[in-house]
């Protein structure tokens, strides 16, 4: 039984997964671009893209803590490191009614490396990002009324439609709706930030998801770190004039050298194919092996620039 600070919640990963990666792969209709999750087919559309920027994703569940005003620690000699994290929040005056947190995953048996270090090695801006998501619920009936209902399942859910992008000259506050979606703005997103030697690390953050702090003690953002914000900056990143359109030679070479790292064969895990069909590959390997998603952000480059050109 857990102690009375805890709050458990009872969701499950595979569910935020499921359910995140579905909206992802949905969401960009209308778009000059496309987000392809690693358990879809690849089309011959999505083969002849130019520009590629692979999001790795992986998921977690949130548990909460009583704030020290509501339930002050009672002093115990093998005292558990979640006293620590609400101890540091109070100090700090961080958001901690209630405080939420995940804590790492143990390293598999088998595996080369703690799942967090995969991860981390795979957020290398712009040409590849990586990031940790997890839901601002904990209740599965709350999440479920929230999130999957009302808006999240209009006929477009960014409010764009094809010809507002082509024909108008709205682009920036169009983009806008990107920070507006209910079911993004749910899920905090964390960039791993620094390599670990064990699992016994947490980051915490507020039901608002804003003031991300990682345990060993400091401050990673006070700021707001929503998913809605992560996307909403990557769509930006993409259509700003002088930003870097990846491509999936790039994301590629990228994958290849974390593998030759883990000295394990190439070739056996990209397959065969072109670029595209190799990073697909890669993704399906990362997911089954480390639980880590793949989403693969996909244009062509003279439809991105066409957007590029038109005046703010």
């Amino acid at each position: 039984m857990s102690p009375s600070y805890i709050i458990s919640g009872n969701l499950t990963e595979r569910q935020i997964e499921a359910d995140v990666a579905q909206y992802l792969g949905w969401c960009a209709e209308g778009m000059p671009f496309r987000l392809h999750d690693v358990n879809e087919q690849l089309t011959g559309a999505d083969k002849l893209c130019d520009v590629l920027v692979p999001i790795y994703i992986q998921f977690k569940k949130s548990k909460g803590l009583r704030s020290l005003s509501s339930q002050p620690i009672k002093l115990r000699v093998n005292e558990s490191p979640l006293q620590a994290i609400r101890r540091f929040r109070a100090k700090h005056e961080l958001p901690d009614d209630p405080t939420l947190f995940f804590e790492l995953r143990k390293q598999a048996d088998g595996a080369q490396d703690l799942q967090h270090n995969i991860l981390l090695a795979h957020n290398q801006p712009p040409t590849s990002h990586a990031v940790y998501v997890a839901p601002l619920y904990l209740d599965r009936r709350a999440y479920f009324d929230d999130l999957c209902s009302g808006p999240r399942f209009r006929h477009d859910p960014w409010d764009w439609r094809e010809s507002l992008i082509w024909h108008h000259r709205t682009i920036g506050p169009m983009l806008r709706y990107f920070d507006r979606q209910p079911f993004l703005k749910g899920h905090v997103s964390i960039v791993p930030h620094e390599r670990v030697d064990d699992h016994r690390h947490h980051y915490a953050y507020s039901i608002a998801g804003d003031s991300v702090s990682w345990h060993s003690p400091e401050i990673v953002e006070r700021g707001v770190s929503r998913l809605s914000d992560f996307m909403s900056l990557r769509v930006r990143q993409l259509l700003t004039q002088g930003y870097e359109l990846p491509s999936a030679e790039q994301s590629l070479s990228l994958a290849a050298d974390i593998l030759q790292t883990m000295d394990l064969a190439v070739e056996r895990v990209l397959g065969e194919g072109g670029a595209v069909e190799k990073l697909h590959s890669y993704g399906q390997w990362l997911w089954k092996e480390y639980d880590i998603r793949q989403i693969l952000l996909l244009g062509k480059r003279d439809e991105i620039e066409e957007v590029r050109s038109i005046k703010r």
